[in-house]
C-alpha cells in the first residue's frame, strides 16, 4: 500500500511538473476593512421602514492571487467576504464569494492588442457614465451587506470582455458586460439578458497643459419586455460622450464631461405589456459635468486643495410611461429623465445612498488639507436641486435606503425645487504604507421639497481601519 501511494505522490508530481513551469510569478495580496457604522433617519422621520437607525460593525474581506504565465498571458482570481459581525456563513449572503477571475492577454494577434476576459473590474473617465460598481446604491444580491449597507459593498465587478488597442497617445478600449444573463436553462425563449456593449477612444493631446480628451459610445439593452412580448420593443439606452481633461495653469486642473442619451423607455413589468397599457417612449436625457481642482499655492506644507464639481443630469417631470398623464406632460411620447447607467460617483455620502443620479443639479465645493503628517482633512458641502419640478400627482419613489428598497410614503411639495443640502468631513490617517484609518461624518438637511412630515436631518457615521497585504 505505502508503494503504490508513493507512486501515486510520484505520477502527479509527474503531471503537475509543466503547469508549474510555465508559471513565471505568484502574488498574493488582499485587504481586511472593518467598520463601524452608525446611520439615523435614512427615512427623513417618515419611520415607515426598518433601516431608520443602524448601529453595526461590518468587516469586507478580499484575498488575490495573481499569476503571470508565459507568452504574456497573466492571470487574477480574487475572493471576498462581506458580512456583519456575528452574522453566520449559513446567513444570506454571508459566504466567501468570487470577487474577480480573469485572463489578461499582451499583445494577442499583434502587439498593441491586451484582451482581459472573466469577472473584472474596469472604468472610464470619473465613472459618470460606466463603472464595474454596476447600479448604483446596490450590492449583489450574495454579498453579505446588501440588506444592510448595500451602496458600502466593495463588490463591484462584472463579467465581461475588454479588447485594449494601443496606439500611444491614441487608445481604443471596446467592451461587452453580460450585466444580468436572466434565464440560462432551456427555454423556448431564453433572450431577455442585459447587456452592456461600450466603445471608449483616448487621446493625449502631448501639449504642455497635458491635455487629454475622450470620445466614447456606450449602449444598454435590456431585452425582458421582448421576451415577454414578441411584439414589445427592448428597452435601450445609447450613451456617446465627450470628455476632456487640463491644467491651464500649474496646480489647476480642469475637467468637463457631456453626454447624451437616446433609445427607447418601455413598460417595466409583463402585464403591463400584456395588458396593452404602455406606449414605448423615446429617450431624449442629457448629462453634463464640470470638475475644478486647485492645489492653492499658499501654506504648501499642508497641501491645500480646492475644488468644485458641478453635475447636471436631465429630469421628466413625468415619471408614467405611455401616455398616462398627457394633460401634464407637454410630450407623453418622449422621455428626457436621464438613466443614471452605472455610473459610481460620491461613494460614502448620505445623497448618494438615497438618491438615484437623475433629475438633479448638485452643486460640490471641498476643502482638503494635511494637518499633520499622515494626516488628510477634506470638508465638503452640496447641494442639491431638481431639474424639473415634480407634479402633485406624482408619486415620488426616489428615495433608496441602504439595503437598496424604496417607499412610496414620503410627502412633498409640489413646484418646489430643493433637494436638500449636505455636509461630510473625512479624516484619513496613513498609520504605514499597509494600513489606514479612517472617519467619515455626514449630515444631510431636508430641502423645501420635503414637507415637515420628513425633514429630520439624516447622520451618519463611519470609522474603518484597513490592512492591505
Amino acid at each position: 500500500m505505502r508503494k503504490t501511494i508513493l507512486l501515486a505522490l510520484a505520477l502527479v508530481a509527474f503531471v503537475a511538473m509543466p503547469a508549474m513551469a510555465s508559471v513565471q510569478n505568484v502574488k498574493v495580496s488582499g485587504s481586511i476593512d472593518s467598520t463601524w457604522l452608525m446611520r439615523n433617519d435614512f427615512d427623513l422621520g417618515m419611520s415607515v421602514i426598518g433601516d431608520e437607525e443602524q448601529n453595526l460593525f461590518i468587516t469586507q474581506t478580499m484575498v488575490m492571487v495573481d499569476a503571470d504565465l508565459t507568452d504574456n498571458v497573466s492571470t487574477t482570481v480574487c475572493l471576498i467576504n462581506e458580512r456583519a459581525w456575528t452574522q453566520k456563513e449559513a446567513s444570506v449572503g454571508s459566504d466567501i464569494d468570487l470577487h474577480l477571475a480573469y485572463v489578461t492577454l499582451r499583445e494577442m494577434l499583434y502587439s498593441p492588442l491586451t484582451v482581459v476576459a472573466g469577472r473584472q473590474a474596469f472604468h472610464y473617465g470619473n465613472s459618470f457614465i460606466v463603472d464595474a460598481a454596476g447600479t448604483n446604491n446596490s450590492a449583489p444580491t450574495d454579498s453579505g451587506i446588501a440588506l444592510i449597507a448595500g451602496d458600502l459593498t466593495k463588490q463591484t465587478a462584472q463579467d465581461a470582455i475588454r479588447l485594449i488597442f494601443d496606439y500611444e497617445p491614441l487608445s481604443v478600449e471596446l467592451l461587452f458586460a453580460k450585466i444580468n444573463s436572466r434565464t440560462n436553462a432551456a427555454v423556448n425563449d431564453d433572450d431577455d439578458d442585459v447587456d452592456l456593449y461600450g466603445i471608449n477612444a483616448g487621446y493625449e493631446v502631448g501639449d504642455s497643459m497635458n491635455t487629454q480628451v475622450e470620445a466614447y459610445f456606450f449602449a444598454k439593452t435590456d431585452k425582458l419586455n421582448q421576451a415577454v412580448d414578441d411584439n414589445s420593443k427592448s428597452d435601450t439606452v445609447y450613451v456617446p460622450g465627450l470628455r476632456a481633461s487640463t491644467n491651464p495653469i500649474e496646480g489647476l486642473n480642469v475637467q468637463a464631461e457631456v453626454a447624451w442619451q437616446r433609445g427607447n423607455r418601455v413598460a417595466s413589468t409583463a402585464a403591463a405589456i400584456l395588458g396593452g397599457v404602455s406606449n414605448v417612449e423615446r429617450r431624449e436625457a442629457m448629462a453634463t459635468q464640470v470638475i475644478a481642482s486647485y492645489q492653492v499655492p499658499v501654506l504648501e506644507e499642508y497641501k491645500p486643495i480646492l475644488a468644485y464639481v458641478y453635475t447636471y443630469v436631465s429630469g421628466d417631470s413625468n415619471n408614467g410611461i405611455g401616455d398616462s398623464r398627457a394633460a401634464t406632460e407637454k410630450s407623453s411620447e418622449k422621455f428626457t429623465a436621464w438613466d443614471p447607467m452605472y455610473e459610481n460617483q460620491a461613494g460614502g455620502t448620505i445623497y448618494n445612498t438615497l438618491f438615484n443620479l437623475t433629475n438633479a443639479h448638485i452643486h460640490t465645493v471641498s476643502a482638503q488639507v494635511n494637518p499633520i503628517e499622515d494626516v488628510t482633512t477634506k470638508v465638503s458641502w452640496t447641494n442639491l436641486g431638481l431639474d424639473k419640478k415634480i407634479h402633485s400627482d406624482t408619486v415620488l419613489n426616489t428615495l433608496v435606503q441602504p439595503d437598496g428598497t424604496a417607499s412610496s410614503a414620503y410627502a412633498f411639495n409640489a413646484g418646489e425645487e430643493e433637494i436638500g443640502n449636505e455636509v461630510d468631513v473625512v479624516l484619513t490617517y496613513d498609520y504605514t504604507e499597509d494600513v489606514q484609518f479612517g472617519a467619515n461624518f455626514g449630515w444631510f438637511m431636508p430641502g423645501d421639497l420635503f414637507t415637515g412630515a420628513n425633514d429630520q436631518v439624516a447622520t451618519q457615521t463611519i470609522v474603518h481601519g484597513n490592512v492591505n497585504f
